[in-house]
């Protein structure tokens, strides 16, 4: 367990197989509607030790950073989370008017790919600005927390997750799918966490 007054971290670790385990993070923080968050990476390896560490580096590579620049005011040497505004653009704006705009904490887009060049990336910053789109349009007031991953192999989209606040987001994911995405040869994945947390004064 790792925490501080404003964020707290729990693990849990799933043996699925004699290669491979399941890192389970749970996020906890008095700034999140909805808690814990919940992340899950996968380990590979020969050993234990060699699985684990595999999970937990990429926890540290994605959420970990997102959450305590985000949740606990802290700011990384070379900040890991692009911080932006994302306003709604709702003419009934106004009905909104305390939680119109959020702060967002967008993690790297982690790509993992059996050829040279992960293709799916060359796609995603199109895809994240109808994500935000979406976003601005239909979630409701409050803190939340958004997930993307995608998978392609041998051209054909093989897994299209995308999560919000833990839950599956219909629409998110419909977006995902009928995104004009480059899957290229072999396996390729990418993945991608977003913090959004409520920005007042509009």
């Amino acid at each position: 367990m790792l925490q501080s007054k404003q964020l707290r971290f729990e693990a849990e670790v799933f043996e699925t197989s004699s290669d491979r385990l399941v890192l389970e993070i749970y996020i906890f923080s008095p700034l999140l509607d909805v808690q814990p968050v919940i992340e899950s990476f996968a380990g590979f390896g020969d050993t234990r030790e060699q699985e684990l560490n595999q999970a937990f580096e990429k926890f540290l590579r994605g959420v970990f950073h997102v959450a305590i620049e985000g949740l606990a005011d802290h700011v990384c040497e070379n900040m890991q989370a692009e911080i932006e505004l994302w306003q709604r653009s709702s003419a009934s704006w106004k009905i909104w008017r305390k939680d119109a705009r959020w702060k967002i904490y967008s993690g790297p887009v982690i790509s993992q790919a059996t050829t040279e060049l992960c293709s799916l990336t060359t796609g995603y910053p199109a895809f994240y600005a109808k994500l935000e789109k979406l976003f601005t349009a239909s979630v409701p007031p409050g803190s939340h927390f958004v997930r993307t991953f995608l998978a392609g192999l041998k051209g054909t989209l093989i897994s299209a997750e995308v999560l919000l606040d833990n839950a599956v987001w219909h629409e998110g994911q419909n977006l995902a799918v009928g995104h004009d995405w480059h899957y290229g040869d072999g396996y390729q994945a990418i993945r991608q966490v977003i913090l959004a947390l409520p920005e007042a004064g509009t």
